[in-house]
């Protein structure tokens, strides 16, 4: 049984990785329109924009903070899946957008419909990076019973603005928070268990947008095969899971670029506490979980998981 309790701790908040694949480009940053070079064709554009992108491997979020035009200032934020299943945003009362985003190489397509004044209106994006980072686009194609119409946004980075995928090994090493998406195998042979047998094998899927963490384990070994699901909060905030038939309270915190967590639970009467601290090495590739465990009756001791980011 604490064979299990140990494995159930260790996908609590299994951290640290880059996101994105290579050939994928990250949005994320601080982005400002270039009213001269944009092109809203018919209808015309506001006076200012600034876009503000938070991208993991799962999700884009584009905060949008509009000011004049036609519309009036607007500020509202759009959330898109990045595996093609559906998002429905709603920028403003009584207006529902459906949302589908898929890569197309290094391209990401936005398919939207909504409803304007009882007319469909479809809208295909593609945005597009420019080969240095400094430029963002996003071409428009947009149909309802009134026509078609083309649209181009171009935007500039701003400095200070979120970390691209690339840099952020670097950003983490000097005290950011990396983002924790990412895909991570147990290292065994590099692993040490202490007392306790490891797992024959184990993989920890993680989908990460700060503060929600949502880890799904899977892992082999002499207690057969479990699978589970764990879901947290890195604002400290407790979080309750159900691991294995066994409730597990915990809260995790930032401390610099690592991420803590401590856990509760009981079991056959003996409360259990476990700290762990992960440590993720400078080139994003390496997950270090360093874990303190203290088991009552039981007695203490100390364990150290290595993951490799697939």
């Amino acid at each position: 049984m604490f064979r299990k309790v140990l494995l159930a701790s260790v996908a609590l908040a299994a951290c640290a990785a880059i996101a994105g694949a290579q050939n994928k480009p990250n949005f994320s940053g601080t982005w400002k329109m270039n009213a001269t070079k944009s092109d809203f064709g018919a209808f015309p554009g506001p006076d200012s924009r600034t876009d503000k992108i938070d991208q993991t491997d799962a999700i884009v979020k584009e905060g949008v903070d509009a000011v004049g035009g036609p519309q009036g200032d607007q500020k509202y934020t759009l959330s898109y899946n990045l595996d093609g299943s559906e998002t429905v945003n709603s920028p403003a009362p009584g207006l529902d957008i459906k949302s589908t985003a898929k890569w197309d190489g290094a391209s990401l397509v936005v398919n939207s419909k909504l409803k304007f004044q009882d007319q469909d209106v479809t809208i295909k994006a593609v945005w597009t990076l420019s080969d240095d980072g400094k430029t963002f686009t996003q071409n428009a194609h947009l149909e309802s019973a009134m026509g078609e119409i083309d649209q181009k946004i171009i935007f500039d980075k701003q400095e200070g603005g979120a970390a691209s995928a690339a840099s952020a090994p670097a950003a983490a090493a000097k005290g950011a928070r990396p983002n924790l998406t990412g895909t991570w195998k147990l290292n065994v042979s590099k692993s040490d268990f202490g007392i306790m047998p490891p797992p024959d094998s184990q993989v920890d899927v993680i989908d990460h947008h700060d503060p929600v963490l949502m880890v799904k384990v899977s892992a082999e070994g002499s207690q057969g095969k479990q699978e589970y699901t764990i879901n947290s909060t890195t604002d400290g905030k407790e979080s309750t899971n159900q691991m294995m038939g066994q409730p597990v309270k915990s809260t995790t915190v930032w401390d610099g670029s690592n991420l803590v967590t401590n856990a509760k639970l009981s079991i056959q009467d003996n409360d259990i506490s476990i700290k762990q601290i992960y440590l993720l090495s400078d080139d994003g590739k390496t997950l270090t979980i360093n874990a303190h465990i203290v088991a009552g009756s039981m007695g203490e001791m100390d364990q150290k998981m290595i993951y490799e980011k697939q």
